[in-house]
């Protein structure tokens, strides 16, 4: 399901005129890793469409840059943490811009006429290192113990929901069950996740593996409904809050 209707406008920088590629909402190497080339997911309004097929117009810079900066080391993080070897400070910020990024393409996807933001685009966003909200933000992460082989693949989906917020995102993906969530809200995270706080500046302890998520979930079932159930009280929270800040600037 490729974007006909933004094939003129690059989703990571907004520039029209230049060279495009189609990037795929989620990344070629997850979607190899979960199975789901040859089940499918659920996207819109299509009960099951194939996930090599649901892409956006992307231009070949951004798609170079994302495979570089976020993707590749976001693959090698997922090795890391599915073998329970832990992430350092460092890459907990690559995994919350990563997440920002899935749900930020899933976003304009949705909004082909929306403006993503009136300050950054996406690529800005996402490939800048987190400055002034570092301390603030919460990296909430659950292992998944076993994958129910009936359904022939690996969780693979966005569960927030957010409108108006641009820092909430969640979603499970392999077995994975992940969280990126400002602080005030860690109360509305479920026990079975881990929480590991971002430093509020970078230092000598930031590549050290500090993070080791809990095996939270006994199954990709359980992790599937509680990561959606939780997120939407987390996505009401969130966008609430937001929109107090807007009625203040």
């Amino acid at each position: 399901m490729s974007l006909k209707h933004l094939k003129e406008r690059c989703a990571g920088c907004e520039r029209i005129g230049v060279k495009m590629n189609k990037e795929h909402i989620f990344p070629k190497w997850l979607i190899m890793r979960t199975g789901t080339d040859k089940t499918g997911i659920r996207w819109g309004e299509n009960p099951r469409l194939p996930a090599l097929a649901v892409t956006v117009p992307l231009c070949v810079e951004c798609n170079r840059l994302f495979g570089e900066q976020l993707e590749s080391p976001v693959a090698a993080i997922f090795d890391d943490l599915e073998a329970r070897r832990g992430i350092s400070d460092l890459e907990a910020e690559l995994l919350v811009r990563w997440m920002w990024k899935i749900t930020g393409l899933s976003w304009i996807a949705t909004h082909p006429y929306g403006k993503y933001n009136r300050i950054y685009t996406l690529r800005e966003r996402v490939l800048r290192p987190i400055d002034a909200l570092r301390g603030d933000l919460i990296l909430a992460l659950s292992l998944i113990e076993a994958i129910n082989p009936s359904y022939g693949d690996k969780p693979l989906g966005v569960d927030s929901t957010t409108e108006v917020d641009a820092v909430f995102a969640s979603g499970v993906f392999s077995k994975i069950a992940i969280m990126a969530v400002h602080a005030p809200f860690a109360h509305l995270i479920p026990q079975a996740f881990s929480l590991f706080r971002l430093l509020p500046n970078r230092d000598a302890t930031s590549s050290a593996k500090l993070c080791h998520p809990k095996v939270g979930f006994k199954n990709d079932t359980e992790a599937v409904s509680v990561t959606m159930l939780s997120s939407i009280a987390l996505s009401e929270a969130h966008d609430k809050a937001a929109r107090r800040r807007q009625r203040r600037q």
